[in-house]
């Protein structure tokens, strides 16, 4: 979550630093900043005030709602799909069960058509930029729809009128919030996890975990 807040803050002019995930103080400094420049008591603790403040702007008012510059978690992504359902009322957003640690897979649907399109992501930890691909294209694809606007020289009216969209776009958010960091390397779910990669030495750890919290990984196969 601080690459989130580091990242707001970047696009909204109060921090020039890295989006490094660390709250130091050149990240205390660009809170406070911000703080004052709101009216704000600046004291760098980004408490309710402060993230009350932040959330017009986190709901996209300035164009940037899906972030893709920095490690994309299921608490962002709990995030971006709040702004869109404020935004896109149009969207029905919803889960299809929890993760091994308790978390919502949520799954959103737009459209009203027979067709039918699913689209998932974040099977593999290790491949959550495909969550950020999917949640762009919902962004992109609720924009275009709500301004009759055309999305890959489609009409995204015409789309919504003739097709159904299910999407899952993190079918994995435990993997993903190990790997992204989410998960600290000092809580007992990371020293579990790093246990059971121990018995795989050649695959670095977390960058090359693939599996879901219990190390189980997943597989579709077609057929025959």
């Amino acid at each position: 979550m601080v690459e989130f807040l580091q990242n707001l803050l970047t696009k909204l002019g109060f921090y020039n630093g890295n989006i490094d995930g660390i709250f130091g103080k050149q990240t205390y400094n660009a809170v406070m900043y911000f703080q004052r420049n709101f009216g704000l008591i600046s004291d760098g603790i980004v408490g309710n005030n402060t993230w009350n403040a932040l959330n017009p702007y986190i709901d996209g008012a300035l164009g940037f709602i899906v972030p893709t510059n920095i490690d994309y978690s299921s608490s962002i992504l709990e995030i971006n799909l709040n702004s869109l359902k404020k935004i896109y009322p149009f969207i029905e957003v919803n889960s299809i069960g929890k993760s091994v640690l308790g978390k919502n897979i949520p799954y959103i649907k737009i459209g009203k058509g027979e067709k039918e399109v699913f689209y998932s992501a974040s099977y593999h930890a290790n491949e959550w930029i495909t969550s950020v691909v999917l949640m762009k294209f919902l962004a992109n694809y609720c924009y275009a729809y709500k301004n009759n606007l055309t999305i890959f020289n489609y009409s995204a009216r015409q789309i919504f009128e003739t097709t159904t969209v299910y999407i899952v776009p993190m079918v994995n958010p435990d993997g993903v919030d190990l790997v992204t960091g989410e998960i600290k390397k000092d809580s007992e779910i990371y020293n579990y996890a790093r246990q059971i990669a121990s018995y795989y030495p050649q695959i670095p750890y977390t960058s090359g975990w693939k599996a879901n919290i219990k190390g189980v990984d997943f597989k579709i196969y077609q057929p025959v």
